[in-house]
């Protein structure tokens, strides 16, 4: 039997947690549906102080068995704080995990798989096990992640990272492409695609990027290079050149480009692309404009150079995005009542 712990931390993604134990049930279920004599998974939740916790949405966890006492196979450590909010709600939340760092140190030293969801990755990172690994997180917590973890290698655009006994999962509800891998890879793949089937769930996504949004980052200091922000946020549509943006910062060139970059994270080009893809993505969204109409308008007219970097950057092309991300009903035609040919 493998033994599964799914760490519930305080505020932690209430879903995340139970949705992991009746993952784990479903696959039990497909297994006995083959005469398996037991259950494959021993699914377990854990706290840090074996005390029920209170998730984000206010619903109470309580553990069903005590870390301390339980050797799992498989650790989960699920989503365990909004670290979009800043740096201070993350050293508070970091803070109470810091017990189970033995744990979750001896667990990988007697090779059991740990894995994070969202931004369980923090914990992970905290208690030194993504030295020399490759990190995933939530892709609005990876500027703190950076902040905080500058040595790491991260990779926001994979959903799911696997490092052998270390594994990473980006969004909140990545721990269904995260449970769906573990049953492959401990059970099998034909175990995988039968709880596929019963919980009606498409095969593994890979990357998190047609889910990212651009967020300019404003947190710095440097009001001319926030100014020039501004700007670039009311005529990205507009021929804009480099030369220009400094001028108006009243900056030379090079100064311009190095503060441009040391604030924003982003060259002022890189920037400026951004900013013409989102709202590129916000027309394909909500609209049903041409896609050759709507590259227009964003300020490009190599309509296949756009196309390109809306690729490489969003991870599908322009159609596919409006295919799974439109929410405007296409207008169809009244059908015409066909009139019969009558003799006069």
């Amino acid at each position: 039997m493998i033994k599964v712990a799914i760490v519930a931390l305080p505020f932690c993604h209430g879903s995340g947690v139970i949705g992991v134990m009746d993952f784990f049930a479903a696959a039990n279920y497909c297994d006995r549906a083959w005469d398996r004599s037991e259950p494959r998974f021993d699914c377990q939740i854990v706290t840090v102080d074996n005390q029920p916790v209170r998730s984000y949405s206010g619903i109470p966890i309580a553990p069903t068995v005590d870390w301390q006492n339980y050797a799992a196979d498989v650790i989960i450590v699920g989503s365990a704080m909004e670290a979009v909010l800043g740096d201070r709600h993350i050293d508070a939340a970091l803070t109470m995990s810091r017990t189970l760092h033995p744990w979750l140190q001896g667990a990988v030293d007697r090779g059991a798989v740990v894995a994070s969801v969202c931004t369980g990755s923090f914990v992970l990172a905290e208690a030194g096990l993504l030295d020399d690994q490759v990190a995933t997180t939530h892709w609005r917590a990876a500027p703190a992640f950076r902040r905080r973890y500058p040595n790491l290698r991260l990779e926001t655009e994979q959903l799911l990272v696997d490092n052998g006994l270390i594994i990473c999962a980006g969004g909140a509800t990545s721990f269904v492409d995260l449970c769906l891998y573990l049953v492959e890879r401990l059970g099998s793949p034909a175990l995988a695609v039968a709880c596929s089937k019963l919980l009606i769930l498409d095969a593994r996504r890979s990357e998190q990027t047609p889910y990212m949004s651009f967020y300019g980052s404003r947190s710095h200091q440097d009001e001319k290079i926030g100014e020039v922000q501004g700007w670039l946020e009311q005529h990205y549509a507009e021929h804009i050149a480099i030369d220009e943006l400094a001028e108006r910062a009243h900056l030379g060139a090079r100064t311009f480009k190095r503060r441009f970059k040391d604030a924003t994270g982003e060259t002022p080009l890189s920037y400026l692309q951004h900013l013409r893809i989102e709202a590129a993505k916000h027309a394909l969204e909500s609209t049903r404009r041409q896609t050759a109409q709507i590259i227009w308008d964003v300020g490009y007219e190599d309509a296949s150079s756009f196309r390109r970097l809306f690729k490489r950057n969003v991870g599908c092309t322009m159609e596919e995005y409006r295919r799974r991300f439109s929410y405007v009903t296409p207008q169809r035609r009244k059908p015409q009542l066909a009139l019969a040919n009558t003799r006069e």
